[in-house]
């Protein structure tokens, strides 16, 4: 069950999959997610267009959650509107996308939606009913001309428990590997962390590669997906166990308002996360301090490194 963290993430993974069911065949109709004032910009002919008005997050606990809400249920509902074609729709054609429409999302009550590279959705498809006075004031708002449009939400399930990595050993890593599978390495000591990752790297008879955080993670989404497609596509690193050392200026806990200087600050965690869930082994993630809530989202378990000092002193007793 995909997290309330990627709230974000499963809306626009939802507005793209109504938007493919209502595009690809046998529906085959023009299909645009766009405000209703824009929904005909590049379009010829009659066309139909998604538009999401309004959310609502309901949260409740399951027995065996102990405080706080443990599942939100999320409602989104959106405006399906259709468009004439250009020759004022003397065929009718925006009569018949609507019917079209209407008619695939009654036959496709479910969908099951992906989000992200490791998680899914169960989206559940409902026409609702729109009053007259609910859709004038959508249209009276858009500043566009009425067109004919029926509402359906889409609702799904969502954990809103906090997660917690599964806080393991080294051997717990090699057990849990797999390809894109993400493991996180925290504490201090480097030299520790480098060895446990090597040992890692051995047990599953895979080459290591260390690399800084900064060298595949540029200042935006389109530089870091290109640094990463780079290091996954050269020969010598195909099936690698990967090591991003000192990683914590973007996975680490980070501040709510961001520092205008932050490298990272247009930079989105969640997304960085899906591309290195395309890595061809485990990931490791080495930072000083705890994992931030996205990357503690997707781990599958944390090793914690003692400080140097507290080693040292472990050895000697």
């Amino acid at each position: 069950m995909s997290s309330l963290t990627n709230y974000g993430q499963a809306i626009a993974s939802t507005t793209i999959a109504l938007q493919e069911l209502l595009a690809s065949p046998p529906v085959g109709l023009q299909a645009t997610a766009r405000a209703p004032g824009e929904a005909r910009s590049g379009v010829t002919g009659a066309s139909v267009n998604l538009f999401l008005y309004s959310d609502s997050l309901i949260s409740y606990r399951e027995g065996s959650a102990q405080h706080g809400p443990s599942r939100v249920i999320a409602e989104l509902h959106y405006l399906v509107s259709s468009f004439p074609s250009e020759d004022g729709d003397t065929d009718a054609a925006s009569h018949r996308a609507f019917g079209t429409a209407r008619a695939a999302i009654e036959r496709h009550p479910v969908l099951t939606v992906p989000v992200g590279s490791a998680d899914s959705l169960q989206v559940w498809l409902t026409p609702s009913p729109l009053t007259t006075e609910v859709l004038t004031a959508l249209w009276q708002a858009s500043g566009a001309p009425l067109r004919l449009s029926f509402a359906v939400m889409a609702s799904f399930t969502l954990d809103a428990a906090e997660r917690v990595a599964v806080v393991g050993t080294v051997h717990d890593v090699v057990q849990l590997a797999g390809a894109g599978a993400i493991a996180v390495f925290s504490g201090t000591d480097a030299a520790a962390k480098a060895a446990a990752a090597a040992s890692v790297a051995h047990e599953l008879g895979k080459p290591l590669v260390t690399v800084p955080l900064d060298s595949i993670v540029g200042h935006d989404m389109d530089e870091t997906e290109r640094k990463l497609t780079e290091l996954f596509e050269q020969p010598e690193h195909r099936g690698a166990v990967l090591l991003i050392d000192g990683a914590e200026d973007l996975f680490g806990v980070r501040p709510e308002v961001l520092d205008l200087d932050d490298p990272y600050s247009e930079v989105e965690i969640g997304q960085v996360l899906d591309l290195l869930g395309q890595a061809p082994s485990v990931v490791i993630i080495a930072v000083r301090d705890s994992a931030g809530d996205e990357l503690a989202d997707r781990t599958r378990v944390e090793v914690r490194f003692p400080s140097e000092g507290q080693a040292d002193s472990a050895a000697a007793g």
